[in-house]
């Protein structure tokens, strides 16, 4: 700032000290930070202090106090990320354990600021204390205030953790918001080593979560199961709750809530848990748990619209993988039986289910979802079985007839999920043998006019890249593929016509 800048900077600091005159000083202090550069700012700041306005936080005047803040929030933009809670942290500290919210909040909103760009702005063991307070506000009662907690909490240096991990005991005794958040905490920083999870153990804090499984709060018990699927996925946390007994009493619950008056509100979160794990440990999940593959199993054989939805996708995760296709195959004709009820599905239910039903159909298909498959050999009997399943979708009219009819479906959405399940299928030579079978077909990929969208223009370009590799098809098709592939997604006629007029 000027000179002149600066002396009216401190004439309006000085007269926030005469309660009359207040709100006048702090409107134009608002406008003369609003339009200066922060270089200009930030100097005079440091030269004249911010501490009056600080001051201004003790008023009994609410709306002093929120304008205070918005003075407040210009000053804090004109600094670098750390660069004001290196200046001011007792103001900072001050400001965290104010009792009105948008005093908080502010500063929330520059710690936050400060860990989302790099925690080493802000050094052990020199601002302990500002990492501590904000520990204790994932309780706050401001759900934005609390939010930003966490996520700067579960962002901190790592030596930091046991300190704000005891922090977190305070907020178990509250009430079931702030407990899931503190939970939140916990697993985050569980899920970031061997040593730190062993740390949350000790403590107590993941034996606490299963327990509270058994609240009455439905809500509250989701919460929790969203959490745990996350631990669930990590090496060291599925052999803890393995070892502990805790999958097995989980599992034991899920047994018995067709007894429970809203066992239907917490098949879906459930589900979800055990999908999560058997995404990655399938093998674990069905040979230990086969109740939790029957619930599934039953759910897809239900027509509940509460829980098919999430039993489609929990399907489809678990087949994502070559091991997870395995696992299916290997119960027979069990799971050749639900291939049957998505073929039912697809048929015969409204839209966003049908929809649903292709996408878990292609997840079971497809084989690009795992990354072993890029750099190993498929095992010949995923082949074999891939091939069987879309066979068994539909019986009467034949599988592929009927997905080249969805393929040409006018309703966008199922348009797209079947051109994403005949990518699944022609990721197999017998895929591609079945496209250049169907009559019509080929000519149907081939055609540009046909496409509305850019999503499923990319759909059709992912596909015609798998046919145009294959030895299917005669010397003339495989010319228009490849030239197809050439000329990318998004290539029309009308953009080679401009192009020759222009010439």
């Amino acid at each position: 700032m000027s000179s002149e800048n600066s002396e009216q900077y401190k004439i309006y600091i000085e007269k926030l000290n005469v309660e009359e005159e207040r709100s006048v000083a702090l409107n134009d202090l608002k406008i003369l930070l609003t339009y200066k550069p922060a270089s200009e700012a930030v100097t005079i700041m440091r030269s004249m202090g911010i501490s009056k306005i600080i001051h201004c936080f003790n008023s009994p005047d609410k709306n002093e106090v929120e304008l205070t803040c918005e003075v407040l929030k210009l000053c804090f933009e004109k600094f670098q990320a750390g660069e004001l809670i290196a200046t001011y942290p007792s103001y900072i500290m001050y400001m965290l354990r104010h009792n009105n919210d948008c005093v908080r909040r502010l500063a929330v909103d520059e710690v936050y600021k400060t860990v989302s760009k790099d925690t080493l702005l802000l050094p052990l063991p020199k601002y302990i204390d500002v990492y501590v307070a904000i520990a204790q506000m994932v309780c706050d009662k401001d759900i934005g205030i609390s939010n930003k907690a966490v996520f700067i909490t579960s962002n901190l240096p790592v030596d930091i953790y046991p300190k704000v991990l005891e922090e977190m005991k305070i907020a178990l005794e509250s009430n079931s918001s702030s407990k899931c958040n503190a939970f939140e905490v916990i697993i985050n920083i569980s899920s970031k080593s061997y040593e730190l999870f062993n740390l949350c153990v000790d403590l107590g804090y993941i034996d606490f979560m299963v327990n509270e499984l058994e609240s009455d709060d439905i809500l509250y018990q989701l919460n929790i199961l969203e959490l745990l699927s996350q631990l669930a996925i990590k090496p060291h946390g599925i052999n803890y709750l393995i070892k502990q007994g805790t999958l097995l009493k989980i599992s034991e619950l899920v047994k018995n809530l067709h007894e429970n008056a809203f066992g239907g509100l917490l098949i879906p979160g459930y589900m979800k848990f055990f999908g999560a794990i058997a995404h990655y440990y399938p093998n674990e999940i069905f040979q230990k748990y086969p109740i939790l593959v029957e619930s599934l199993f039953d759910a897809l054989n239900s027509d509940d619209i509460t829980i098919l939805p999430v039993a489609l996708d929990t399907l489809g995760f678990i087949g994502t993988t070559i091991e997870g296709k395995m696992c299916l195959m290997a119960l027979g004709s069990k799971y050749t039986q639900i291939i049957e009820k998505l073929g039912l599905i697809v048929k015969n239910n409204p839209t966003e289910m049908k929809i649903r039903a292709l996408h878990c159909i292609a997840s079971l298909i497809a084989i690009d979802g795992d990354p072993k498959a890029r750099v190993e050999p498929i095992d010949p009997r995923v082949t074999l079985m891939t091939r069987e399943w879309f066979r068994s979708l539909n019986k009467e009219t034949g599988s592929m007839d009927a997905l080249f009819e969805n393929c040409k479906n006018p309703f966008p959405d199922i348009r797209l999920a079947s051109l994403n399940l005949l990518n699944a299928v022609c990721q197999h030579h017998w895929g591609v043998e079945l496209v250049a079978k169907t009559a019509g077909f080929i000519e149907y990929l081939l055609d540009r006019t046909v496409d509305y969208t850019k999503e499923s223009k990319v759909a059709k370009y992912e596909i015609i890249k798998h046919l145009a590799n294959s030895t299917v098809f005669d010397e003339n098709i495989i010319m228009r593929l490849q030239k197809y592939v050439e000329q990318g997604p998004f290539y029309t006629e009308l953009s080679t016509q401009v192009a020759i007029e222009e010439e």
